[in-house]
This record gives structure tokens, sequence and C-alpha cells, in this order.
């Protein structure tokens, strides 16, 4: 399923990409969610303002089957084979799809709890469920288990998740709470297989049960997360209500003044509404501190000087963000041959 669903993903995002020629060379080692998103939203990625705002809890089980590049698929693909044949042989085929759905169920709430991405995909979470549920096996499983299992190592299955866990601090992109949610839901459900008194299955069961469902009360709504006033003030610019996104991203600058990003996204709102744009170029400039070639930033500046009428400064730091990016942005393409007449009044609203 993760390879037939791959090669859709590869073959409409080639279908669709200016340079199909390039975008199948760089699909090695990613394909670009400019080219895939709408792809990937329609085979049943987790994206998380979908969920929130739209109800499509369904994701949470679809993601862990799809994949963002040739080398994401195939690195799953070689750990789900070696992992899953150890666990087929522990437990039976039922069990090992048992195992990695409600461990892929338990990394997508994790992923959806803690916000942790606009988007998030891939079976290592999966993966780690059923590597994490092997461990336990050939740790403390009964003997007929263990005698299976005898061809491989507990400490070599605890080093590699242990490796997994420590990529996923180190390598950014890489969903951790998504993989620790997924090893949690693993540890619990095999942990449940392997106890031999009925108590203690069943309260490792309740524990798998209320570890889903907690991280799904707390993935609906995730409020003390300000990663989430982000990802949906970024959706209600999609769905072009910039009013409620500059009440988002207010809100989330409240709970964490020093987010460039935050800063940048505020100044940018402002800039567009031509309003508050002392504030902006303050908001602005504090963004550009800690990272002050990041294009976007630059352009949001630059901007924001284009609409004081400052016409000169404003065009100056536009082209320096067109040179400093790695790729044009189509907002940039629309500020430099603008930014002369820009400081014309606009019809200026209630701002929150």
């Amino acid at each position: 399923m993760c390879i037939v669903l791959y090669a859709i993903t590869f073959v409409a995002t080639l279908a669709q990409s200016p340079d199909p020629l390039d975008t199948a060379l760089r699909s090695v080692w990613s394909l670009s969610l400019t080219d895939s998103t709408e792809i990937f939203r329609q085979l049943g990625a987790l994206e998380l303002s979908r969920v929130w705002l739209d109800g499509e809890w369904w994701r949470v089980a679809s993601t862990g089957l799809l994949h963002g590049s040739l080398l994401h698929l195939v690195l799953n693909g070689i750990a789900l084979l070696s992992v899953g044949e150890w666990v087929e042989q522990a437990w039976g085929h039922f069990r090992t799809f048992a195992l990695f759905t409600l461990a892929s169920l338990g990394g997508a709430l994790a992923s959806l709890a803690w916000c942790e991405s606009p988007i998030v995909l891939g079976a290592s979470a999966g993966i780690l469920g059923q590597a994490g549920a092997l461990w336990l096996a050939r740790r403390w499983g009964p003997e007929s288990i263990q005698e299976k299992l005898a061809p491989i190592s507990a400490t070599s299955l605890a080093i590699l998740i242990l490796i997994c866990l420590g990529l996923g601090l180190l390598v950014p992109g890489i969903a951790q709470a998504g993989h620790l949610g997924g090893l949690a839901a693993g540890l619990l459900l095999g942990g449940a297989w392997v106890a031999g008194r009925p108590w203690v299955k069943g309260t490792l069961s309740l524990a798998l049960a209320l570890l889903l469902g907690g991280l799904a009360w707390l993935g609906a709504h995730p409020t003390h997360r300000t990663n989430y006033y982000a990802i949906l003030g970024f959706r209600m610019l999609a769905d072009d209500h910039p009013a409620d996104a500059l009440i988002l991203f207010n809100r989330g600058l409240e709970r964490d003044p020093e987010n460039a990003n935050f800063r940048n996204a505020v100044a940018y709102q402002l800039a567009l509404d031509g309003v508050e744009l002392d504030r902006a170029e303050s908001l602005a400039l504090a963004a550009l501190k800690p990272d002050h070639l990041n294009a976007s930033y630059l352009d949001t500046l630059g901007w924001i000087w284009c609409r004081q009428g400052r016409a000169d400064s404003g065009t100056r730091v536009l082209h320096a963000a067109a040179w400093i990016a790695s790729e044009r942005f189509p907002e940039l393409d629309e500020h430099l041959p603008g930014c002369a007449t820009a400081a014309a009044p606009s019809v200026p609203r209630e701002t929150p």
C-alpha cells in the first residue's frame, strides 16, 4: 500500500510539474510540498488544520501510508520489512496489522496534539511501535515467543530504537512527537500481549485506550501550543480570511513574544492592511535580528517600507530578498514592481 500510494503521488506530481525531469530528480530526497500538497491532501495526509476546522479525523488513519520522497519510502520500507517479519513470526499476520495500525494512530494523534507540522506523513510511527512491542517480546515474552525470536537481540533492538529517536532530535523535519506516540502505543499493546496475568493485560489495554483518547482530546484543540495559532493562521490566509489570520497570529505572538515567525506574520498582515506600520516595522526588524538573511523576513520589511512611502529603501531590501531567496515566491514578484505605488492609502479596517 505504501509503494502504490507513493507511485500515485509521484506520477501525479510529475504530471502537474512545469519541469518533470527536475521534479523527478528532486523526488529522491523530497517531493516538494509546493508541487504535491494538494495530492498529499487528496490521498489522506494528516494536514492538521483539516482536522481542526473540517473534522477530517480519518486522516490520522491514512497518513501512515504516505511518504514524502523515494528515500523516505525506501528507508521506512526496509525497516518495515525487517521488523515486521519478526513481529509476524511472534504474533501472526492479524496482530502485525493491528500493531502497525494502532501505533500509527498513536503517532498521528501525538503529532496533532503537539502541533508538530502543518502536514505530517510516513510509516515510521507504526514501525517504531512494532519495534517497541518486539523488544518487549524478546526481553520478557513467554518462552514460546522468545524461541521464535532467538536470532534477534533485545539490546540491538533497543539501540536501534534509541538511534531513531536520536535522529528525530537532530534532523529537522522529522516528526519526533509522532515517533514517541507510536512507540508508546506499541509498547503498551505489546506489553498487553506478553503479560502473563489478566489484570496486567487489562491495565495495559486500558492505558493504551487512555493514551489514544487523551491524545485525541488534546489534539482536537491544542491551544497549549503556540504553533497551533501559526498553522491555523496560515490556513485562514489560504482561505482568504486575513482578518481572522491576524487575530490568530497576534494570539500566538502574545504567548511567544520572541517568536520570529509570529513577529513576521503579524508585521506582514499589518503591512498588507496599511495599518500600524510603525509597529509592523518594529516587529519585522525584531524578526530579522536573529536571522538577517531570511528572504521572507526581508520581503516583509521591504514591503513595509514601500507602504510607508520609502520606495527607494523598500526596493533595495526587496532586491536583496530576491538575491538571497533560493526560490522566488509570488509575493516577492508582486512587491518589486508595486513598491513605487504601494504608499497609496488603502481602506482601513478595524484591527484586532
